[in-house]
């Protein structure tokens, strides 16, 4: 029995009546004379017929899986339910290979009602998710692309990408050679942020950014196929995604992967589009939810996702003047040396051997083996007692917590990262406080401009004193402020509170200060001494320099 024979055979029951199907003569419309079917239209010159009904969970639309006879196979489509039975709009399922046009696609609709609404409860069902990751079926969390017996339902856009979580290579193989890459701390934290993707949605944390950035040739591209290949293929174009795409492209791509890891490859590509500057970027992926957008008679679903960013880049993505949620959101690693020694040749082996590590991690969070959240919480309490923020040391202990259950999963016998390996890599306090940021920068430019507090200077911009302040013109200060991406206004207050700003008796900001025989409104600004710690070069440059 031939493929063609097998599928009529197993829905042998919908043609007993009014349609016959056949390689010769397609679908027929006719009726019983005498026990015997006699045609009387050609509703499709090649078969075909409905072969499951998918119930898509997460749109809420269900969708029809046909087969159609094309060149000695049979062809799968899957189609919204509305479009099969509507003579209008079935036409555009010409555009995939089926025989429909302006004359028979009344006939087509017809014959596709007639069918799904008689053989309703024959017709296989299907559950069909359209988003990968975590997924809730009959309140069970289970995880998608993973599970037998669950559909893809997704966009066309996204079936590439959902094409690409697959496996090739053995487990073994992809294990050993992974292992003396992990040596090397930098390629270990981006596994483990690739690894710390599935748990944000378990420890209710949010989405975060892992930033890997230096100069060219340091294999940073290598390091992201590597976490890549986890969970499919990491060429370029696969999940490895090049970030010259649009804002709306990326929320997109993210809420599909859901729980994937999204990796970003370039990310100095896209500066340009956002002003040269990438905190709008950052906010609006880590914030885990799609804006709501209106059609012409409806709100569109809003897509949410829960899944880490993988970046590499030629420059930090957290630079000097960006808000205090973005550098809270980022772990960003520079990186001065070569990770691998032949690229070329690691790039070969992840091209080859991926996907397997991905079904055997998550059966691991899933088989209950792993107390997920007090890991976590252990890993947080511990991080959280060095000067760092809730929610630098919520992304670390994620990204611990992932190469924890990865070590013991796949590298038992190499050394576990602890906490003192990864606390080098944390903003303190200190650099995710914009006003601090703003106070050392504005120090850092009196320095470099000592010369402009001297009235022998033919442009002055305040007078410095000798008891370690300094009078700086308030309009100078505003503009320098300004140009570097902080507000003073939005400062003061802070300033005042760690006793950089210095107020006049009657507690006004501004002083009186002639400079130039001119009387000036200045703000007075103690400067850091010699004992004072300095902010490091965490956001790609150090803001303050002493002479």
């Amino acid at each position: 029995m031939n493929k063609f024979d097998e599928l009529i055979t197993e829905y042998s029951y919908m043609f007993t009546k009014s349609y016959r199907i056949d390689t010769v003569s397609g679908v027929q419309q006719g009726h019983l004379k005498d026990n015997v079917f006699a045609a009387d239209k050609t509703v499709s010159r090649k078969p075909i017929l409905p072969i499951a009904i998918m119930d898509n969970v997460d749109a809420g639309v269900q969708k029809v899986q046909i087969g159609v006879w094309d060149l000695g196979r049979w062809k799968k489509i899957v189609v919204e339910r509305e479009v099969l039975t509507n003579s209008s709009k079935i036409i555009k399922l010409a555009n995939q290979g089926v025989p429909v046009g302006t004359d028979n696609s009344r006939l087509m609709a017809q014959y596709f009602n007639d069918l799904l609404a008689e053989y309703d409860e024959k017709i296989p069902r299907n559950p069909a998710r359209s988003v990968m990751g975590w997924v809730e079926q009959d309140e069970k969390r289970l995880f998608m692309p993973y599970e037998a017996g669950i559909d893809f339902d997704g966009e066309d856009s996204y079936k590439y990408l959902y094409d690409a979580i697959k496996q090739r290579g053995t487990l073994q193989e992809w294990v050993d050679y992974c292992l003396p890459h992990r040596l090397c701390i930098e390629i270990r934290l981006v596994m483990a942020a690739a690894f710390a993707s599935p748990l944000i949605e378990l420890v209710g944390e949010n989405p975060f950014v892992m930033h890997l950035w230096g100069g060219t040739g340091t294999a940073k591209t290598v390091s992201l196929l590597i976490a890549a290949s986890i969970y499919g293929d990491p060429k370029p174009g696969k999940l490895v995604r090049t970030m010259d795409m649009t804002a709306n492209a990326m929320r997109g791509t993210a809420a599909f992967l859901n729980s994937i890891p999204f990796c970003g490859d370039e990310l100095q590509t896209i500066k340009s589009k956002w002003n040269g500057s990438y905190d709008q970027l950052i906010m609006q992926i880590t914030e885990g939810i799609d804006r709501g957008r209106m059609k012409y008679n409806s709100i569109e679903d809003i897509k949410s996702w829960k899944c880490s960013f993988l970046f590499t880049g030629e420059e930090p993505c957290v630079k000097a003047g960006s808000g205090g949620g973005v550098a809270n959101r980022v772990i960003q690693i520079e990186v001065s040396k070569k990770l691998v020694d032949d690229g070329n040749a690691v790039a070969n082996f992840f091209r080859t051997h991926f996907g397997t590590a991905g079904p055997e991690y998550i059966g691991a969070l899933q088989s209950g083996l792993f107390d997920i959240d007090g890991i976590y919480r252990s890993y947080f309490s511990d991080l959280i007692k060095t000067d760092t923020t809730d929610k630098q040391a919520g992304a670390m202990a994620l990204m611990l917590t992932g190469d924890k259950i990865a070590h013991d999963v796949f590298w038992p016998d190499e050394p576990e990262m602890t906490t003192d390996m990864v606390v080098q890599y944390l903003a303190s306090a200190r650099q995710v406080d914009v006003s601090e940021r703003a106070y050392q920068y504005a120090c850092g430019v009196v320095s470099e401009n000592s010369c402009n507090f001297t009235n022998s200077s033919r442009i002055v911009w305040g007078q410095a004193n000798e008891d370690g302040t300094v009078y700086i013109n308030r309009s100078v200060l505003a503009r320098i402020l300004t140009d570097a991406g902080y507000d003073f206004e939005a400062c003061k207050k802070a300033w005042e509170r760690n006793g950089y700003l210095l107020k006049r008796c009657d507690g006004r900001v501004s002083h009186s200060v002639k400079l130039n025989e001119i009387v000036t409104s200045c703000i007075k600004l103690k400067l850091p001494n010699q004992d004072q710690p300095q902010l490091t070069d965490f956001f790609g440059a150090i803001p303050f320099t002493e002479d």
